[in-house]
């Protein structure tokens, strides 16, 4: 049996190009420019992202007092669910949980919270984030399912890089741009087992 890796942000969740502009707008509405808001949002996205962290960044920085953090954080997240590849989730339905995998690079608590609010955990056997690289986490998959074909779908080629490919022949990568490539994820085994 394939087993199946996948990136969270910009695979299974729009992160970039819906959840985000979703979070600026919602800062927007509060009076803050869009240019400010990219600007926190990169001080705060290099210490380790968490959205609580950023709102309050933010209202603090410039100096909202009307508005409540948890209310806001609230606005933001409840949206999560909006956000969901669909085409790709379907698709992950029919493998079952038992063949899917997690492997997500954040704050573990932020991660987390975004994946349940999309409904989407159950349908992997193990969900695990990291703060650096997914070399670990991706390989002992390999590892545990040396006879099977692993396959690791990820939007950014670097998360590629470091991977052991001599010692896990049975590992594919599919770097992932969008729905023009859902069915290199997916198509026939390419994996011979020794």
């Amino acid at each position: 049996m394939i087993k199946y890796i996948f990136d969270f942000d910009d695979v299974l969740f729009y992160n970039t190009s819906k959840f985000k502009k979703h979070m600026y707008k919602c800062f927007e509405e509060i009076g803050v420019s869009c240019d400010a808001i990219k600007t926190y949002y990169q001080e705060e996205r290099d210490k380790g992202f968490v959205l609580r962290n950023l709102v309050i960044s933010v209202i603090d920085g410039e100096k909202i007092s009307s508005v409540n953090v948890d209310e806001l954080i609230e606005k933001i997240m409840v949206e999560c669910k909006n956000f969901v590849n669909n085409e790709l989730i379907d698709k992950i339905k029919i493998l079952g949980a038992e063949h899917c995998y997690m492997v997500t690079h954040g704050v573990t608590e932020y991660q987390m919270e975004k994946i349940n609010r999309t409904g989407i955990r159950s349908l992997f056997c193990n969900i695990v984030v990291v703060q650096d690289t997914k070399k670990w986490s991706i390989e002992d998959i390999c590892e545990n399912f040396i006879n099977d074909e692993v396959v690791f779908v990820d939007d950014k080629e670097k998360r590629f890089v470091d991977l052991d490919f001599e010692k896990y022949p049975n590992l594919r990568i599919v770097h992932y741009v969008g729905r023009e490539n859902i069915a290199d994820i997916f198509k026939e085994n390419s994996f011979v087992k020794v």
